[in-house]
């Protein structure tokens, strides 16, 4: 008697140990595929619209990926050789960093936003988090690099939350970039992701990154806190909202604290982006002048 009660509680908690695997399987596996494969936001007419009549000399351009993708963008020249390359966050399109391109091009310096991989217009179907992206910057610096009026020794990098951790991987990759400027960053993919998936909300971690391993995705290769490290004597400006509860400004400011001589702006008030439209004379006066100074061009003998 005792010998099949034992058993049959044996079976129940095997049952219970099942159906709990099973809900954090649930909890967890269709949010980290999501996170691979974010739905796409499309530019609209009203994007074009307004890019089209707020970017003086905007121009539809497109190119390829080391990996055969085809990528769209705009570009608009400025008026002194300079140009900076804007890359966006996940889930998003060019038209998100339209803000910055125009304090930039206020400012004379030619601006490139493009579609990253898997978003807007462009092809691709994985959003990698920055391992795969690092191709797409890449193409962008060589078209740009390769525009007419374009001075190739000064070229500038923006990217905004998981553009920023692209940026930061493309510029130790790319030592001709003169100069760096990220929005909300984290240290690496893996701290992100133990930040967006707790087993105390029943969405383990590691599970996450099995996910992520399984779907392509070099987790280890994304850490923008390695990279940093090889920016500078590079300039180097970190952006992040004060508000922002995605990247709370502490991550930040740890990563600050690593890259010497780096700038900060922490934005009082905004959150995960929108610092233009929370400070826009901030936005000009950081953004803008820091590629100023960044990249200014060098005397000859200088």
């Amino acid at each position: 008697m005792a010998s099949r009660e034992a058993g049959r509680l044996a079976r129940i908690a095997l049952g219970c140990a099942v159906l709990l695997v099973g809900l954090v399987v649930l909890r967890t596996v269709p949010l980290a595929w999501r996170d691979l494969h974010p739905a796409r936001r499309t530019l609209t007419d009203a994007d074009r619209a307004e890019a089209g009549r707020t970017v003086p000399g905007l121009e539809r351009v497109e190119f390829h990926t080391d990996d055969g993708l085809l990528l769209h963008g705009w570009f608009a020249p400025g008026r002194d050789g300079s140009a900076v390359v804007l890359v966006h966050g996940l889930g998003g399109n060019r038209a998100e960093l339209l803000p910055e391109a125009r304090v930039l091009l206020r400012h004379g310096h030619s601006v490139l936003l493009f579609d990253s991989r898997a978003s807007g217009e462009s092809e691709g179907s994985l959003a990698t988090w920055g391992d795969g992206e690092r191709q797409d910057v890449a193409a962008a610096i060589r078209w740009v690099r390769a525009r007419s009026g374009v001075d190739p020794a000064r070229i500038g990098l923006y990217g905004f939350s998981v553009g920023a951790s692209t940026v930061a991987l493309a510029a130790a990759e790319d030592a001709s970039i003169r100069a760096v400027a990220l929005g909300p960053v984290w240290p690496s993919l893996d701290a992100e992701l133990h930040r967006k998936f707790q087993i105390a909300r029943g969405r383990p971690a590691l599970l996450a990154e099995a996910v992520f391993r399984l779907g392509g995705v070099h987790v280890d290769a994304v850490r923008p806190v390695d990279a940093l490290r090889r920016i500078p004597p590079r300039p180097v400006l970190f952006i992040s909202g004060s508000r922002d509860e995605d990247t709370p400004s502490e991550v930040v400011d740890g990563l600050v604290a690593r890259v010497p001589g780096a700038l900060r702006w922490n934005v009082p008030g905004a959150g995960h982006g929108g610092f233009g439209e929370v400070d826009p004379e901030g936005l000009d006066a950081n953004l803008g002048e820091f590629f100023d100074r960044a990249l200014a061009r060098v005397p000859a003998g200088g």
